[in-house]
């Protein structure tokens, strides 16, 4: 119900980054004449691209979240990444900012891998998902990884068709270490007839209906709440940024097989 009502705000928010002129649907240097991505994809975030990366900047998306997204909350990391931070008003004249990216390009089945370091504190919501719906002019549809600071041995997952969630819903997954402690590896295998969800190698969940059939967008995001505590825990103000680290993403598009070194898929049966 929770990721729902927060796509929704999601749409509100693209739907101003149109009216500002952004250039959501631009194709990515890596796709074809419709944007869409068809050869394998992957992202080490030397730096955050223009053709490859949409930031969020200037809105938020609603009253459940307590900061607005800001370029100033994207960077580098030192070791390499793409930095996606929470930095907390300096005074209450001030709105707390938060970061989101999202492709330029779109993708369809296939294989979606990240590397994701989450930050730490109860409140938080480090994601890695897929979304489509109405302001691209199609029906929401999305796939998620959602690291809910407040338990960082836990994962949120979650796929929705046509805005429902189906009756299996989200479902929470224990992971090995705390997601702040160190990178994970995150993905996502999308079949017409099936949707797999992978940690670190591991399948921790399967599902073979309610599949989405929409070509998507991939995001990640790092945003905080004050009203949703009794599902992302309870906000505690940080005394320093809060960060997200994304090492890595690949896409290999469905019947290409293990296209990089390390790829979930050179290990599959």
């Amino acid at each position: 119900m929770f990721r729902g009502m927060i796509r929704r705000g999601l749409v509100a928010g693209c739907a101003l980054a149109v009216a500002m002129g952004a250039t959501l649907a631009a194709s990515a240097e890596d796709a074809d004449s419709k944007g869409l991505v068809t050869t394998p994809f992957e992202e080490t975030f030397t730096r955050v691209a223009p053709s490859r990366w949409y930031i969020s900047d200037g809105w938020s998306n609603g009253d459940h979240q307590n900061c607005t997204w800001s370029r100033r909350a994207i960077g580098l990391a030192p070791e390499g990444g793409a930095t996606l931070k929470f930095l907390p008003l300096a005074n209450r004249s001030m709105p707390n900012l938060c970061g989101e990216i999202q492709t330029q390009g779109w993708f369809s089945y296939g294989t979606f891998e990240a590397r994701v370091r989450s930050g730490a504190g109860a409140g938080f919501n480090a994601a890695f998902f897929t979304y489509t719906g109405p302001v691209h002019d199609q029906p929401h549809d999305e796939i998620d990884f959602e690291i809910l600071t407040k338990q960082p041995d836990y994962v949120w997952t979650n796929r929705y068709v046509s805005g429902d969630e189906g009756d299996e819903g989200g479902r929470g997954i224990d992971i090995a270490t705390p997601g702040q402690e160190g990178f994970h590896d995150y993905a996502i295998i999308w079949e017409p007839d099936r949707l797999r969800w992978f940690v670190d190698g591991k399948l921790v969940r399967e599902a073979t209906d309610h599949i989405p059939t929409h070509r998507m967008k991939v995001y990640f995001s790092l945003w905080a709440t004050e009203t949703l505590d009794r599902w992302m825990g309870r906000y505690e103000t940080p005394d320093e940024p809060v960060e997200m680290v994304v090492k890595r993403f690949r896409y290999t598009p469905l019947g290409t097989g293990c296209s990089f070194d390390g790829s979930i898929l050179c290990d599959l049966k």
